[in-house]
Parts: C-alpha cells; structure tokens; sequence
C-alpha cells in the first residue's frame, strides 16, 4: 500500500487553492516525501478519484473546501484510508473540528504527524456528510452564494444571507425524532456532525464528531425582523438559548414536506424540493488525521 495521495481541487476558494498548489507540493516534499497527485478537472471527480484509491493509500489528503472535503469523503466510504485535509476553500467549516489551522506548513506538519482518530459521518439517502446537513434558508443561501463572483471567504456567506433574507418564505415541515412526531413552520434545520456551517456560523456549537449523535438545531418560522435582529447570534452560537430556537440530540430523524423543501450537505446542494428526508448517523466510521491539542 502507498502511503500519501494528494485529490487537489484548482477551483476550491474561488482559485485560491491553484494559487496556492505549488506552495503545497513544496511542502509535501519537504515534509512528507513521496506522495501522488491528482487534480480534479469537474465536479464530481474528486469523489470518482477517492472511491478508484480508497485502499490503495493509507492516507487521502483532500485540498480544498468543504465541497472538496465533501466528494472526497463520499468516494472513500467503504476504503481503508485514512482521511486528511489542506483547508484552502471559501468556508473551511469541516476542518474545525480537526483542529486544523489556516497555515499551510503548520497544516503539512500536522499531516506528517499522523494522529488519528475515528469520527462519525451522517447520511441522508445515499449521499455521506461528515459536517453537516442545512435544510430552509441555509440551503437558499448555499444557492444565492454561487452567484458570488467578488467577494471571497466568509463574506460571500455573509452577502448571500442577506439578500436571502428578501425573497425567502418559511416552510411546514413534518419532523421526526426520538419517537416525536411533528408539524412545525421553520425558518431552518441545521444538523450538526460539526458546529459550524455557511463559513463559519456556529447553528450547532456544541456539536461532538465523535460521540454517536448529530446536534440539531430547529429555528422557527421567523420575520425578517427577527432573522436581523438575530443572525449576529447565530455566528457566534449564542442564539441556542432564544425562545425561537429548539436544540436536540439524536442518531437518526425523518423530515416531510408535501410542498417540497431545499436541502444541502455541506455546503452541497442536494436539491430545492425535497419531500422526504430519511437521515441518520454512521458512528466513527471514518478515519482522519487530526491536530492533537491538548
């Protein structure tokens, strides 16, 4: 078995990650030695890459966002690697919870290190997250913020947001979870591998990726007012304890709507009318490379 095999995505960061491809091979080579490189020419093909070497390597190191992080975790599901990550995407939400830094000598060092560890992944149909799952106005925004041409980071998130808020309705949804059973008009529903989504909004801060449970958040149907007059909360996960906010932990849920509703996985768009939505949790069945903190 080889031992490194780099899926670098050109295109994650708005560009950013082609900037930076050649510092990185650098790095890789003064670090690490021998590697294999692969660069994505389409979307799809980080994930069609993963699932041709998901045993073939003992670690994958995925380059670019969370959109990158998302295919490459889609193709290994079922391999022998070991997951690692170079964060150079616009929101980066994933790698948080792996402790990772935005340096890239600091990040390769990590990655020679290899310390890993096993975390949980969810699952909605057949499709894999290890982050996270937005449904309601994330999801539009996940849409609004592929118009962002300028703006890069988490500015586009912030931008998308906002001119989300105008043309965006509540939704009656039929939720179900921990043997409840019920009808609620909501603004969003974030479920949480990890804490953050969107760039850095914290919907699930309290969120574990290895403890078997997903963090959901449920805000109701808001006001444009509210959705205002709160957001700053929601970037800092200090919204969770707001009259308009339920949060709950749980393995699996299914969620209905007769009129259709927009869904992401990690900042993916699955589609804008989905009706049912059979989602639960895979307990630490992937394996990664992490930064040891403590």
């Amino acid at each position: 078995m080889k031992n490194y095999a780099l899926i670098l995505n050109p295109v994650a960061g708005r560009g950013k990650t082609r900037k930076a491809g050649e510092t990185i091979l650098e790095l890789f080579e003064k670090y690490i030695g021998q590697f294999d490189l692969f660069r994505t020419e389409y979307p799809g093909h980080a994930r069609e890459i993963a699932a041709k070497i998901s045993s073939e390597y003992s670690v994958i190191v995925a380059v670019g966002g969370d959109g990158t992080m998302h295919e490459v975790v889609n193709g290994m599901m079922g391999g022998s690697a070991a997951l690692a990550a170079i964060p150079t995407g616009s929101g980066n939400d994933f790698v948080k919870m792996l402790n990772l830094p935005k340096d890239l000598e600091h990040c390769v060092k990590i990655i020679r290190e290899n310390k890993r560890k096993m975390i949980d992944v969810g699952k909605v149909g057949d499709v894999y997250f290890p982050n996270g799952l937005g449904i309601g106005f994330d999801a539009w925004v996940v849409r609004e913020s592929r118009k962002v041409k300028k703006l890069r980071g988490f500015l586009i998130y912030l931008y998308a947001v906002m001119k989300t808020v105008f043309s965006y309705k509540n939704s009656t949804v039929t939720f179900c979870a921990n043997g409840r059973r019920v009808e609620k008009k909501i603004f969003l529903i974030a479920i949480g591998n990890g804490k953050a989504v969107g760039g850095g909004f914290y919907l699930t801060p309290d969120a574990i990726i290895d403890d078997g449970k997903f963090d959901v958040c449920i805000i109701r149907g808001l006001s444009k007012k509210e959705v205002f007059l709160n957001l700053p909360k929601a970037v800092k996960g200090n919204h969770t304890n707001m009259e308009q906010v339920e949060m709950m932990r749980t393995d699996q849920l299914e969620i209905l709507s007769e009129d259709g509703i927009a869904v992401h996985a990690d900042g993916e768009l699955l589609g804008m009318e989905l009706k049912d939505l059979k989602i639960s949790i895979l307990p630490q069945i992937l394996e990664v490379v992490y930064h040891k903190t403590e």
